[in-house]
Order: structure tokens, then C-alpha cells, then sequence
């Protein structure tokens, strides 16, 4: 990361290791009391845990005179980290006839996550004489309990098919902070920077969706969506003087409609619209404090609201080729900002900042090169319009073009060898908010081959194999200039090796908990 901030110039590298490990597994059992009822159930346990550590050297210099004048030594140990998810489901499916069926679910998920940081802050003068030397303790606990309890039912009704349900989720989240200042062995706590953190949500929706065929050629789709929503977010200080509170209650409406026209066994035409809310993470919502070093830092935002999105779609498709014309609307819009806070410090923190309107042409195709080579082609071209504002003074009305190509080809090899070479490339773009993005692309290359009638599967695969696939992306605004570029390790060799035994039958049953993609 490189800023122009305050009259001060710095340039910060960091290098990040993470040396955390998983361990994942699941079991799944259905009972059939006969050809009409099935009950069935899930657990499921995801484990993360391990150190890992930040190290960062910040140059600070006249912006002026470019001429030295600190260092900034600091380190982000993670002594310690856990994110552990554990969760099970129950369901119940009754098909009475034809045609008709009735489900039952239960889905809960418990979360349980927090993390160690030390954190050693050393200014040094250009010769070496240590000017500051500070050290600094955070500890943060993560406990979150998620219960969801949905019925669902298909009906025929008038030649069609008519779909209905209720759903009730419930989440309860409980995050402590607590942040030290450390001096000869002893840990003093910031009460201004400690915090608990409780949030509760409620979501009560309703759904109807109706499938039609008017003759040979045409189908339509029409649905609604109904959701009531409280949730109540409290943060409390240790000090008592940042104490806060976020209590909403809500209600929201969202259609959806598809009309498709079979011009004929060639040709189609396919028209939609759809409307959706997408709720924060609950990481983004914890108002915790994860340091680069004490002039840079990242931090949730206990009072994300939901954005909502309006999308409408315009298809058609002729044999392997598609075409489609998009355009969404975006209110509420949320995104990851890098923000000033007091003359030399920044912090990286979601926010609501506006809305964003983005219209795109996207162009698949789909070739047979030769009976051992096909090709898919993509291709999207988009507009992106962002109306946002950070405050009163700090408004953006931005826009940009921007465009990505992708192409992934499957070729049979001799050996019944399977190789697969893909690759994207994306056009210099509008970021998220006030930041444009430079171009990137990346290219994968695998094989795969089966022993043993397919009870033996063999990939290997390297991606990002020229090592281009990095970030790269630029902001301003009155007083503040910002240049971030890195890359990860997304250049790997990956060798899978699968023994399929037994019976391969799959579950009859995929439930929606969409509450644990916010985890």
C-alpha cells in the first residue's frame, strides 16, 4: 500500500502468511418408509485453527522533499485462531401423488471463532535510533447460533405448477473485543477500543410461484416474495461512552417473472426480472480491529443495512450461441471503503455508500473444433455507474466501461487422458467505489484420467500457471491519494486422487440455508 496523506508520503509492503489448516467432514442418512415418505437428515463439521502472521515496513516520508524521515516496524502474530462451523439438518418429504410433494426442514449452524493478535509497533529514525516502540494485545471471541425452520408444497393447478412456502430464521450473535496496551509485562485494556458486540435477527417469509406453459412455444414464471425482518444490533463500550444501538423493523416485497418464447427447436427468446436482498456477513458487522500496522487497519461496521438489487434480463440463444442484455439497480449499495481517520491513519471498513446501476451484453458460444477439441467462449462487455458519497463532502458520481474474456477448452488426449486449458482476461475497470482497477487475467491448465472402470479418478491441475493473476487499483479524493498492488499464492500444482466404492446414490434432498453463507 502506497498514500499521500497529510503533507506525509507512505509507502507500506506487507507480507502475509497464514498457516492455518482445515479439517471438514459430513454424514448424510435417508429413511424411505416407503415410496411416499422419506425422512432424512445432515451434519456437518468445518474446522479452522492455526497461527499465521502479517509483517509490515512502512517508509514515512516529506511528500514534499521525498525525504526520510521514520520507519515503521509492525507485526500483526496470530498466536492464536479458530473459525469452527458445526451444523445439522433434519427434513421430512411427503408426495402423496403426482406431482405433489410437501417438505419439512430444520437447519441449524452454531459458529464458533475468535483469534490472538500481538501486536509490536516500532519507529525507528532513518540512522536506526529507535524513536517509539509500542506493543499492543487484541483478543476476540465470535458466538453465533443460527436456527432456520422452512415448509415448502407443489401443487398442479390449471396445467402449471404452483410452488408455496413459509420460512423462520432465527440469529443470535455474541463478539467480544478486547484490545491492550502492553508495557513491562503488563496488559492495560482500552476501554475506549473494547467492546461487546450482541446482534439478533428475526426473518419471517412467505413465497408463491407459479409455472405456466401457454401452448407448444411459450412458458411464463411469476412469483412474489414476502419478508419481515427485526434485528436489533447493541455495542457497548467498556468505558460507556461509544455505547450504540441499531434496531430495525422492515418489510419488503420482491417479485420475479421469466417468459420464454421457443421460436422454434433452434431459436429462443427468454425475458426476466428479479428482485433481491442481499443481508451483511456477519464478519463485516463485528466492530472489531485487525492492524496492518497502528497507522492502518481494518474494521466491521455494526450498522451495515441490506442492499437490495432490481435486475431485469433480455436472452436469446440460437443452438451453442446466447446472447443476453442485463441491467441492475442497486440501493443500499454496499462496499469496502479505505477511508482517512485523523491526519495519518486509514481504516478499511464496509459502508453503505449509495447506489450503483451497471448494464451488460454478454455473449457465450460454444465450438466444436474437432471431435477431440471443444471450446466454450465468453464474453461480457459492461457500463457501471457509481452514485456514492462517503459524507457531505466527499461525493463520487463515477462511470466507466470495462469488459472480460474468458475461453476454457476441453481436449481428449490418447489414454482417455482429459486435459482442460481455461483462462480469463478482464479490461482496467471501476472498482467497488472510488477506486479503478488495472487489467488481470490468469491462465489454468489440468488433466484427468479414470482406472479401474472409473473407481479410480486421477487430476492434476496447475493454476494461475504464468503467475498473473495479482490486484492492482488506484483512489483519490481531496487530500488523500491511494496505490494498493499484491498477488497471492494462486499459482499451485494440485494432484486429487479419488477411490469411489459402494453404492453411488445421490440424496433426493438440497435445503436452502442461505443464513450460512453470511458466516
Amino acid at each position: 500500500m502506497h498514500r499521500i496523506q497529510g503533507g506525509k508520503d507512505y509507502y507500506s509492503p506487507t507480507q502475509d502468511t497464514d498457516k492455518r489448516k482445515t479439517i471438514s467432514g459430513n454424514i448424510n442418512i435417508e429413511y424411505a418408509f416407503d415410496s411416499k415418505h422419506l425422512v432424512g437428515g445432515r451434519i456437518d463439521v468445518n474446522t479452522l485453527f492455526g497461527p499465521g502472521q502479517t509483517n509490515t515496513t512502512t517508509e514515512i516520508r516529506d511528500a514534499g522533499t521525498n525525504q526520510l524521515e521514520q520507519i515503521l516496524y509492525a507485526s500483526n502474530n496470530y498466536y492464536k485462531q479458530k473459525g469452527n462451523r458445526y451444523g445439522g439438518n433434519l427434513y421430512y418429504i411427503s408426495t402423496p401423488k403426482e406431482g405433489v410433494s410437501y417438505t419439512i426442514d430444520f437447519n441449524y449452524a452454531w459458529f464458533d471463532g475468535g483469534s490472538g493478535n500481538w501486536q509490536p509497533n516500532k519507529y525507528t529514525s532513518p540512522d536506526g535510533t529507535i524513536l517509539q516502540d509500542n506493543l499492543y494485545k487484541s483478543v476476540n471471541k465470535r458466538d453465533i447460533n443460527i436456527y432456520a425452520l422452512s415448509y415448502d408444497q407443489i401443487h398442479p393447478l390449471w396445467n402449471g405448477e404452483l410452488k408455496s412456502g413459509l420460512k423462520f430464521s432465527s440469529v443470535n450473535a455474541d463478539n467480544r473485543y478486547q484490545f491492550y496496551n502492553v508495557a513491562n509485562d503488563q496488559e492495560i485494556i482500552d476501554k475506549s477500543q473494547s467492546n461487546n458486540f450482541r446482534y439478533k435477527e428475526r426473518i419471517l417469509a412467505a413465497y408463491i410461484l407459479y409455472t405456466h406453459s401457454l401452448g407448444n412455444n411459450v412458458s411464463m414464471e411469476a412469483g412474489l416474495r414476502g419478508e419481515y425482518t427485526f434485528s436489533d444490533g447493541i455495542l457497548k463500550t467498556i468505558d460507556g461512552d461509544g455505547d450504540e444501538t441499531n434496531k430495525r423493523n422492515y418489510f419488503n416485497l420482491f417479485p420475479t417473472f421469466n417468459l420464454n418464447y421457443k421460436i422454434n427447436d433452434n431459436h429462443a427468446i427468454t425475458l426476466s426480472y428479479a428482485s433481491r436482498i442481499d443481508r451483511p456477513a456477519y464478519q463485516d458487522l463485528n466492530p472489531f480491529e485487525y492492524l496492518l500496522d497502528e497507522l492502518s487497519y481494518w474494521k466491521g461496521n455494526p450498522f451495515l443495512i441490506p442492499q437490495k438489487t432490481y435486475q431485469a434480463d433480455l436472452t436469446y440463444s440460437y443452438k451453442r450461441t446466447a446472447i443476453t442484455a442485463s441491467y441492475s439497480y442497486m440501493k443500499d449499495y454496499k462496499a469496502q471503503i479505505t477511508d482517512t481517520l485523523s491526519v495519518n491513519k486509514v481504516i478499511m471498513t464496509p459502508r453503505n455508500i449509495g447506489k450503483q446501476q451497471r448494464a451488460s451484453i454478454t455473449l457465450y458460444q460454444g465450438i466444436n473444433l474437432a471431435k477431440w477439441w471443444e471450446m466454450n467462449l465468453n464474453l461480457i462487455g459492461y457500463y457501471v455507474k457509481n452514485d456514492i458519497a462517503f459524507d457531505q463532502n466527499r461525493r463520487f458520481n463515477l462511470d466507466g466501461f470495462a469488459g472480460i474474456f474468458s475461453i476454457q477448452n476441453t481436449i481428449r488426449l490418447p489414454w482417455q487422458i482429459q486435459m482442460e486449458l481455461n483462462g480469463s482476461y478482464t479490461t482496467k475497470r471501476l472498482g467497488a467505489s472510488n477506486e479503478y482497477i488495472e487489467p488481470s487475467g490468469f491462465v489454468d491448465i489440468g488433466f484427468s484420467k479414470s482406472f479401474a472402470d472409473k473407481k479410480w479418478i486421477v487430476n492434476l491441475a496447475m493454476s494461475d500457471v504464468f503467475w498473473t493473476n495479482r490486484w492492482d487499483n488506484s483512489s483519490s479524493f481531496y487530500g488523500f491519494q491511494l496505490w494498493n498492488w499484491g498477488k497471492g499464492e494462486s499459482r499451485q500444482v494440485k494432484l486429487n486422487i479419488a477411490y469411489r466404492f459402494g453404492y453411488n446414490k445421490s440424496n433426493k434432498h438440497n435445503s436452502k440455508f442461505e443464513e450460512l453463507d453470511r458466516l
